[in-house]
């Protein structure tokens, strides 16, 4: 017989009894379930009561109103792009702060052509302005690098393993560069040769200084190599100018100013790169003896000093690439370690890579102004003369400081053409925006505003992306063309930002905009910790479309402004939470 139906018959299952008795449960039996039974429900209650005392333990998760960190409407209703303006038989000449008008050749009225001369300027302020220009590029330039690289690391933050990886590749890659500047039998340092202090043979520079009658004075500057331990006092400063050898205060020198740079390198070591510079200014006062005094009162001669960021640079052209690759590699070098030692908890960390997100793109647009300026300038600069770029007629002439003060051209010349304007559609706009719609055009430099017309939209995506737009650099950008017209305050090669309204369907269903650091991802997909009907958190999937500066990011279904959201990070922060409404402020103290 089967083992089921001897189990059967263990159990009294089917079993007929006599007389209507029913079958009977073995006395064994019944005990292990009952047995069983009780286990089962201790086990419940136990497990049941400590997730009771759990929960007891967690505080309640403050939420904010969804209403307080969005924004509706205004994205969604337009969007913007930028470009450089250019000219087509349109030609308008204006005057800077650094350029003084010589001669205007050319009346209203007049016609001309291709070549004649238009205005005549002094260029004299002009090259000290295309050098100042330089100088803030080149600052911006490193800004924005600094702020880059700040950015990579703050997102490698993350994960402290992966960080600890990146420094040990990067400090290999620092040893090798400085392995091969060491083993270059052509260079000129012995690299691990020890600084000695003293005069730096065969360079110095000058300078232009006020004197003491406030005419202007050309000074030598002179540099000095400076170990990292020594400091400044009387006695050192005196022997900094002994070994300068320079002039000395004396009867008919009774104070002698010395301009001088300590130059210090890195590790005092004759072939690092220059870690460090310090201008001073060494003032040598001479003061008589009294041979008539009793006792005689002999010479003397006393020093004081003082700082100055003004002095040249020392610009050490034997190691100028090899000082650039190692300085980047020592900041990014430092920034791994500072963000290896300094725990962040994810919140801190979210927020930190939010806003320096957003520095990145101020200082992207800072340098692209400084470009823009450095290129007119340099524009500016050329013979001291402007010609004419085309034969037309001048439409204008007018006084070179009122035209200065309104922002306008001096002199105008038109061949009957206007300006153009290019900027970048997402693919998802393509459909919203159509040739023949009106844009909203504003100068980064004059802040001067008109509209233009859409008169072209390119058939294929353009390969160089949309730095400057405000959309998903994930997707691909249609470039298209506004015509401007010439009566318009615009200059050629100036940088616009072009703000165009979108009639389509792409933003219908959802205008809203939420704050990025309430929103986490899983597996690609996007949620916040949202409170449900009963006061509790929810994990709440979203759909989500592209991204504001990566600050914002749209949300098309999912939530609405009615809806309350927990910051979602924290022990606290977990589905069937209870939750406690909260202001906004709340947010910010509790150190987001």
């Amino acid at each position: 017989m089967s083992e089921k139906l001897n189990l059967r018959e263990k159990l009294h299952i089917g079993e007929k009894r006599t007389g209507g008795e029913k079958p009977r449960m073995s006395k064994k039996l019944k005990k292990a379930i009952i047995i069983a039974a009780c286990a089962v429900g201790v086990c419940g209650a136990v497990w049941g009561g400590l997730t009771i005392a759990r929960n007891a333990q967690r505080s309640d998760v403050k939420v904010y109103s969804v209403n307080d960190f969005c924004m509706t409407d205004y994205w969604g209703d337009t969007s913007s792009t930028s470009g450089m303006v250019t000219t087509d038989k349109i030609q308008k000449v204006f005057l800077s702060s650094s350029q003084t008008v010589n001669k205007v050749w050319v009346a209203e009225g007049d016609s001309v052509r291709k070549g004649d001369k238009l205005i005549s300027y002094d260029s004299t302020l002009t090259q000290a302005s295309v050098e100042q220009a330089k100088i803030d590029y080149d600052r911006q330039d490193e800004s924005l690098t600094t702020a880059k690289n700040e950015l990579e690391y703050l997102k490698k933050a993350k994960n402290k393993e992966t960080l600890k990886q990146e420094l040990d590749k990067l400090n290999a890659e620092l040893d090798a560069l400085k392995k091969k500047y060491d083993e270059d039998p052509d260079h000129p340092y012995n690299g691990d040769a020890p600084v000695t202090e003293g005069a730096i043979k065969d360079y110095k520079k000058t300078m232009t200084v006020k004197g003491a009658d406030g005419s202007d004075q050309t000074v030598n500057v002179q540099y000095y190599s400076w170990l990292s331990a020594s400091r400044l006092n009387d006695s050192k400063v005196t022997e900094i100018l002994t070994n300068l050898a320079t002039l000395r205060a004396d009867k008919d020198h009774p104070s002698v100013d010395t301009y001088v740079v300590l130059v210090q390198r890195y590790e005092d070591k004759v072939g690092g790169y220059v870690d460090n510079t310090v201008g001073l200014v060494i003032t040598e006062t001479y003061t008589a003896g009294d041979d008539t005094a009793v006792p005689a009162v002999p010479e003397s001669r006393s020093v004081s000093f003082s700082v100055r960021s003004d002095l040249p640079e020392f610009e050490d052209t034997e190691r100028k690439y090899d000082d650039a690759a190692i300085k980047r590699l020592q900041q990014k070098i430092n920034l791994a370690n500072m963000y290896l030692e300094n725990s962040m908890e994810q919140k801190d960390l979210a927020k930190a890579i939010v806003d320096k997100a957003q520095e990145v793109k101020e200082k992207e647009v800072n340098l692209r102004l400084a470009k823009l300026s450095l290129d007119k300038k340099t524009k500016e600069l050329g013979d001291g003369n402007v010609y004419a770029e085309f034969d037309g007629t001048v439409k204008a002439v007018r006084n070179a400081d009122e035209a200065y003060n309104n922002s306008e051209a001096v002199i105008e010349l038109s061949g009957g053409g206007g300006y153009y304007v290019t900027g970048t559609l997402s693919e998802m706009e393509l459909g919203s925006v159509k040739v023949g719609d009106t844009v909203s055009i504003s100068s980064w430099m004059t802040g001067a505003a008109c509209e233009g017309t859409i008169v072209s939209i390119d058939d294929y995506p353009t390969t160089s992306g949309n730095s400057w737009g405000d959309g998903n650099r994930n997707v691909s950008y249609y470039p298209f063309k506004v015509f401007v017209e010439e009566d318009a305050s615009l200059q050629a090669n100036d940088y616009v930002d072009i703000q165009y309204q979108k009639a389509g369907t792409q933003e219908q269903g959802s205008s809203l905009y939420l704050q990025s650091w309430f929103i986490r991802t899983d597996n690609g997909k996007s949620y916040v910790m949202a409170r449900n009907e009963d006061g509790r958190l929810e994990q709440r999937w979203v759909q989500t479309g592209r991204d504001l500066w990566g600050s914002y990011t749209q949300i098309r279904g999912g939530l609405t402004t009615d809806d309350y959201l927990a910051f979602p990070y924290g022990r606290d922060v977990v589905e069937g939470a209870r939750t406690v409404e909260a202001a906004a402020d709340e947010l910010y103290n509790d150190g987001l």
